[in-house]
């Protein structure tokens, strides 16, 4: 059998950086929204216990993959976690077809492993808690909880507390139109953490605000409470990414923000015709994409109903 699972990637409206852990870590607290640009992730089940995962790009490049062990790609770190979830050896072929870009910090490759785990979720018939199933994400990286979770989450800890931002009785919002740029490199996330200093954080009102203009579908409220508490850090280093949030504020976006570590961009806007006319202002020869944000995750798309509550879960130590 073979399911195919076409599993978002995400941008950060809100991302604070709130301190290092005793573990190696760091404390984050993100408002982490999932977009229409997705990676499809086709998983197919095989007779004996050997895994296979094949990339191919479309309209993004992924020769950084060529050389990547097989065990180091995240989605097949995914299928590990669901063999131990499941009490399985069964292997599987994975392909993925990349529509985000590698490094860029929407996570692509965390999408990918989400959508094995999806995949394998409706293949291996997993009837476990929910709980169980995101503690497995957790293990294989950082965004994977919140992707699998789905929709708009808050995500806190180092990503291994996520919840619903939408009540059970809201109704879906309208959704957030933007422009998002990839400046052709990648950006170091171990870099850029161990380049981080602590400085105040934006509040808690920052991130509440956020959630609120989430709920309603306000865009503009939504671009005063835009906080990247990584930004200063990236420009720092890559100071090409400040040119690139100028260049959307010049073509007239709402907001301009570095998404997770970087190294992309984002620009919000009233709507998908104002989106447009952002995107034609960008240079021909830079990556962009006119997305929105989505209702609902991965797991959502393939029947798994998740609860409007708080997950929180442990973690192992850093590898």
């Amino acid at each position: 059998m073979k399911t195919v699972v076409q599993a978002p990637g995400k941008i950060n409206l809100t991302l604070e950086v709130l301190g290092r852990r005793p573990d190696g870590y760091h404390d984050l607290r993100s408002v982490l929204l999932p977009v229409s640009l997705f990676e499809t992730v086709e998983v197919e089940e095989r007779a004996d216990d050997a895994v296979t995962c094949r990339t191919v790009g479309e309209g993004v490049d992924v020769a950084a993959l060529a050389d990547l062990p097989l065990e180091r790609h995240l989605a097949v770190k995914a299928v590990r976690a669901m063999q131990r979830l499941c009490g399985t050896t069964r292997g599987c072929d994975i392909r993925i077809v990349k529509r985000v870009p590698i490094g860029a910090g929407m996570a692509g490759g965390s999408a990918d492993a989400a959508g094995a785990m999806a995949a394998l979720h409706r293949l291996w018939g997993f009837a476990g808690r929910w709980e169980a199933l995101v503690e497995a994400g957790a293990s294989v990286g950082s965004d994977v909880p919140a992707l699998l979770h789905g929709g708009a989450v808050l995500m806190e800890g180092r990503g291994e507390r996520v919840s619903a931002v939408l009540r059970p009785d809201d109704k879906p919002p309208p959704p957030f139109w933007l422009v998002a740029v990839f400046p052709g490199y990648s950006v170091s996330t171990r870099q850029v953490f161990e380049s981080w200093t602590p400085r105040l954080t934006a509040g808690a009102d920052v991130c509440d605000n956020a959630i609120s203009s989430v709920r309603n579908g306000d865009v503009r409220a939504a671009c005063l409470t835009a906080y990247n508490g990584l930004q200063d850090t990236v420009n720092r280093l890559h100071p090409e990414t400040e040119r690139f949030c100028l260049a959307l504020r010049e073509g007239g976006a709402l907001s301009a923000l570095l998404s997770g570590s970087g190294s992309a961009v984002f620009g919000l806007a009233e709507s998908r015709a104002h989106a447009l006319r952002i995107q034609r202002s960008l240079p021909k020869n830079v990556w962009s994409k006119v997305v929105s944000t989505l209702p609902d995750g991965v797991m959502a798309a393939h029947g798994f109903l998740m609860p409007r509550v708080m997950v929180q879960i442990h973690v192992g130590q850093p590898s």
